[in-house]
């Protein structure tokens, strides 16, 4: 499939856009992740954790720390010490309910044919298992400045994104909310829930912060101003936020 080789070629080529809320270039923020996993419920301990789109794997590290075993796979697979498969989200390589808990983390937004890895996820967990997924969100401002700038801007259709200063990526989908909900209730998934993270709600409400061009003098009060009100905001309203993070059970 063309995407396919797209998405890959794009990443063996742009290392530095395998990123999340957590990192993944460099290093991980452990502290958020344990925070995002406490308020959904979730551990590793002693689970059997697939982690699809790993990246360079550094959940690996988090996972094994926690008293969990780790596999992670990707189309490119660029770290060793951990079970790193290469392979397609839409056809996994492993059996059916084999692991305790499917992470997927900013690689979803990434998948040509949705609904058929949300079937492969359900199928490869055990019944019980939990799946955690962290995604970009469009179901807010940045939504519409995407659709307009990919209708009407210079964007080709799905590679908006406010990361990297606005810098195309490669299939970026507007993932929302709603079309969360849907793929992966339609697979067999329940106890959808989701929580935002705060410290993106500038982004999720007022993305052109993010833009090269943004005047630098705004770009302090902006951002404090943010950083204070999102708190309360994400309580309210979970999607303010550029990304959401969930938890769904098979």
């Amino acid at each position: 499939m063309p995407e396919r080789q797209n998405i890959q070629r794009f990443y063996e080529t742009n290392p530095h856009m395998v990123s999340s809320p957590f990192g993944g270039v460099e290093d991980f923020n452990v502290v958020l992740l344990n925070d995002v996993l406490a308020k959904l419920g979730l551990s590793f301990e002693g689970k059997t954790v697939l982690d699809v789109g790993c990246g360079r794997g550094f959940l690996g590290d988090v996972v094994t720390a926690q008293g969990g075993t780790y596999t992670g796979m990707d189309f490119v697979t660029s770290r060793t010490g951990f079970r790193l498969a290469q392979g397609d989200a839409a056809a996994l390589p492993f059996p059916d309910n084999h692991f305790d808990l499917l992470c997927c983390i900013d690689a979803s937004e990434h998948f040509p044919e949705p609904e058929k890895v949300a079937a492969e996820f359900f199928r490869v967990l055990k019944p019980g298992g939990a799946f955690f997924l962290s995604a970009p969100n469009y179901g807010n401002v940045a939504g519409l400045v995407k659709h307009w700038c990919e209708r009407f801007g210079s964007y080709e259709k799905d590679t908006w994104a406010p990361f990297g200063r606005w810098e195309a990526q490669e299939l970026e989908q507007p993932l929302t909310p709603g079309f969360v909900r849907r793929v992966y209730g339609d697979a067999g998934f329940r106890s959808i829930t989701a929580v935002g993270h705060p410290d993106e709600v500038e982004l999720g409400l007022f993305p052109w912060i993010a833009h090269p061009k943004f005047p630098e003098r705004l770009l302090y009060r902006m951002q404090k101003l943010f950083r204070t009100a999102g708190p309360g905001v994400v309580r309210v309203w979970p999607g303010a936020s550029l990304h959401l993070f969930w938890r769904m059970e098979k």
